[in-house]
């Protein structure tokens, strides 16, 4: 109904497209106005009236665990989450962990995939908060499609939430300022290049330093876990949660299967040491094998043309493309811990 009525728009083009069964009979409850409204709010992009972007109700969902020590004893399948007490995962003294405000084990999660069409020759991202802009131009499965190909898969996980008034103070440092301007720089010249095929299309916002910091936070937490979790790095998979408004950040690194019975739990036990997979990522990250030439990398200033990357490379920050949300885009070590040439942007303190 939305493609038809790009088209034309006006009540002639809505009496035309009521005279199709299957339209009329959905469209019946709802006047013209209404039905107008509706077109121009899904044109607007984001989610619909009423609704809440689907990374926000996740967040919620994982925020709302209960606090639990223990194994897995729950009855159902599809999502059991229990928050760690502190003294389960965090040391007594010299934490590098200071700005993690709370642990959280996934013994059971659901994951649902479904197929609803294809894009061509450039291909297309959310944002942050999960989101498909309604711009995009696809090739939808069918014209009138009443069903799309789904897989169900089930798993397990481990959720980080940093600390809001930590993330606060950080942002508001002047060297943190600098870097991410340096990085919106870099972002906006990307934009300029990218020309998209729909020239009605929105360019994509900047996601901000905050999301830059938890997108490789979680690609270096990755890369640690894989080696201990019994799990290769290319089976663990992101979900970072950004929430500006609510003052709500955290990122979950998962992994799933389509058999009944889930995973094996390798990868939840894990969260009981997080200051170790913390201070391995850390201790990575402060120096790459292709430094000084990584750490020096400027996206505002890029020769090859890489605007979305800050200090991040095939040596230290990329992971497989199947793991990442964000086809590895946005990253950048010097928001994590110092690097070479940027010792004032980092969140964390360095490990020695």
């Amino acid at each position: 109904l939305w493609d038809d009525l790009r088209i034309v728009d006006g009540p002639q083009a809505l009496a035309f497209i009521r005279r199709k069964p299957a339209v009329a009979e959905g469209l019946a409850p709802f006047d013209d106005a209404a039905i107008f409204a509706a077109i121009e709010r899904r044109r607007a992009g984001g989610p619909g009236a009423g609704e809440r972007p689907v990374k926000q109700v996740e967040l919620d969902a994982l925020l709302a665990a209960p606090e639990g020590f223990g194994d897995d004893l729950a009855v159902e399948p599809d999502f059991h989450a229990q928050r760690l007490p502190d003294n389960a995962w965090r040391r007594p003294a010299g934490s590098v962990a200071d700005g993690v405000a709370a642990v959280v084990q996934l013994h059971r999660l659901r994951e649902v995939a479904a197929l609803a069409g294809f894009t061509r020759f450039e291909a297309v991202t959310p944002d942050i908060d999960g989101e498909y802009a309604s711009d995009v131009e696809r090739a939808d499965l069918a014209r009138d499609p009443t069903w799309f190909p789904a897989v169900e898969n089930r798993g397990e996980g481990v959720f980080l939430q940093l600390d809001a008034g930590a993330v606060d103070r950080w942002l508001r440092q002047g060297g943190v300022q600098a870097r991410v301007d340096a990085l919106g720089a870099g972002h906006a010249r990307w934009s300029v290049r990218r020309r998209p095929r729909n020239r009605q299309a929105r360019p994509r916002p900047f996601p901000g330093g905050a999301y830059v910091l938890l997108h490789t936070l979680s690609h270096l937490l990755i890369q640690s876990l894989a080696v201990r979790c019994g799990y290769p790095a290319a089976s663990i998979r992101e979900r970072v949660y950004v929430d500006g408004e609510a003052q709500r950040f955290g990122l979950l690194l998962y992994t799933a299967s389509a058999d009944a019975e889930g995973t094996l739990g390798g990868l939840v036990q894990e969260a009981r040491a997080v200051e170790d997979h913390l201070e391995a990522a850390l201790r990575s990250a402060a120096l790459c094998s292709s430094d000084p030439v990584c750490a020096g990398h400027a996206p505002e200033r890029s020769l090859e043309e890489r605007w979305l990357h800050g200090a991040a490379c095939h040596g230290c920050a990329l992971i497989a493309e199947t793991s990442c949300e964000m086809r590895n885009d946005y990253l950048d070590r010097a928001l994590v811990v110092p690097v070479i040439g940027v010792p004032d942007a980092a969140f964390f303190d360095p490990v020695v």
